[in-house]
């Protein structure tokens, strides 16, 4: 019974900016014409909530869409009895419950009588009909990756995409993106200033010529210059040196090739397709 990652969402104070930005930058479709909602690269339903007081910021969360939620509800209270299912809102639309993995990390499910009418928004021709520029990876920071890659195939049958090498990182994919997760090491962050906890960490995208996507990057910024990727002018050497700390931290990820950050922080890479 395999389950598909096709959520990806953002707790953001600017949704409508992050759409502008991911839309110009990446060629992502937007799903309705609300001002501040979905975005799709024709597999990944591409939230950006409002982020309200006490919410966290960034990159929240993320989300399956399984064939059966009852034998996902068996597989985890028969293997994972500490981890809990709740059912969400009637009018969060095409979330029916949300869970969560052993070290709390939450993510959305969506079954199959909800995500009839999502596929018929987003899925088109069959998820064949994706944007030239799309996600290739979802990046997470876990305490005990092995052990949390385990939950993620024993409840969604996601399959390994490659083996772990040296830096211990879990590879697996739903056939579709893969979903990498990274250790999380407090020492990691002794020279980045502030430690973050373990939680999702970037978004990876693929696309056609890294060239190509810096010009259209920088016709952005010139044409809409408030939806820029978020720029900190204090000039500290101090400041300096924790920021490319952080950045040296972020380029970690092999699969890496170009990286930066949105309007609202949150790090992104982008890998060139070869052929």
């Amino acid at each position: 019974m395999p389950g598909k990652l096709t959520h990806i969402a953002i707790s953001a104070v600017t949704p409508r900016i992050m759409k502008t930005f991911y839309s110009n930058v990446f060629g992502f479709r937007p799903i309705s014409e609300s001002p501040d909602g979905f975005l799709t690269d024709g597999y990944i339903n591409f939230a950006f909530n409002y982020r309200k007081p006490g919410y966290q910021a960034g990159l929240d969360h993320y989300g399956f869409e399984v064939d059966d939620v009852e034998e996902v509800k068996r597989r985890i209270a028969e293997l994972y009895p500490t981890v809990d299912v709740t059912t969400r809102p009637a009018v969060r639309g095409y979330v029916g419950m949300a869970s969560h993995d052993p070290e709390g990390h939450c993510f959305d499910l969506t079954y199959t009588e909800m995500g009839e009418q999502r596929r018929k928004n987003i899925m088109k021709d069959g998820g064949q009909d994706r944007t030239t520029r799309h996600f290739h990876h979802l990046a997470m920071r876990v305490l005990d990756p092995p052990k949390i890659a385990k939950f993620y195939q024993d409840v969604f049958d996601l399959a390994v995409a490659k083996q772990p090498g040296p830096d211990g990182v879990q590879h697996l994919t739903d056939g579709e993106l893969i979903f990498e997760i990274m250790p999380w090491k407090i020492k990691d962050y002794a020279e980045c200033g502030i430690v973050e906890r373990p939680n999702l960490d970037h978004i990876g995208i693929s696309v056609e010529s890294i060239d190509a996507y810096k010009a259209d990057l920088a016709a952005h910024v010139a044409e809409f210059p408030e939806a820029a990727p978020w720029a900190d002018k204090r000039d500290q050497e101090r400041l300096r040196n924790e920021r490319a700390a952080r950045e040296r931290l972020l380029h970690t990820c092999e699969y890496n090739e170009s990286q930066l950050w949105d309007p609202e922080c949150c790090f992104f890479d982008v890998i060139e397709r070869k052929g």
